[in-house]
C-alpha cells in the first residue's frame, strides 16, 4: 500500500516550481510591456518636433580674443577700502593653536596610539 505522506514533499516541491515558473512569466511579460511603452514613446517624441528651426548646435569653442597688455585696473570712487587691499599688517597666528611640525606630528601619532591601545584594551 502506498502512504500518501510520502507524496506530500513531492506535490509541495511541484508546487513552489510551478509557482516560481508563473512568476518569471509575469515578470518577463511585464519587463517587455515596459519595454515596447518605452521604445514606443521614443518613436513618437521625434514625430512631435516644430517646424522651425531651432538654434544650431556649436561644435567648436568660440576663441576669446587675445589679450596684448595688462587689463586695466577698475576705478574705485566708493570711500573705503579697495576691494583688494590688505590690511596694514597680517594678523598674529593665536597662541592656543599648536604648530604643526614634523615632530608634534610624531608625537600626535604616537599619543593617538596609545589611545587606541588604551581603548582596546578598556573592551576587554
Amino acid at each position: 500500500m502506498h502512504n500518501v505522506a510520502m507524496w506530500i514533499p513531492a506535490l509541495f516541491l511541484i508546487l513552489v516550481v510551478i509557482g516560481i515558473l508563473v512568476t518569471y512569466w509575469q515578470l518577463t511579460l511585464t519587463g517587455l510591456f515596459i519595454w515596447g511603452l518605452v521604445a514606443w514613446k521614443r518613436h513618437h517624441a521625434a514625430d512631435t518636433r516644430s517646424g522651425y528651426p531651432g538654434k544650431p548646435v556649436q561644435s567648436r569653442p568660440v576663441a576669446k580674443p587675445l589679450q596684448t597688455g595688462p587689463r586695466p585696473k577698475p576705478v574705485h570712487t566708493r570711500p573705503g577700502p579697495t576691494p583688494n587691499s590688505k590690511p596694514v599688517r597680517e594678523l598674529p597666528a593665536p597662541a592656543y593653536l599648536p604648530r604643526w611640525t614634523a615632530n608634534r606630528r610624531l608625537e600626535a601619532g604616537r599619543e593617538h596610539a596609545q589611545w587606541q591601545k588604551n581603548f582596546d584594551n578598556a573592551a576587554n
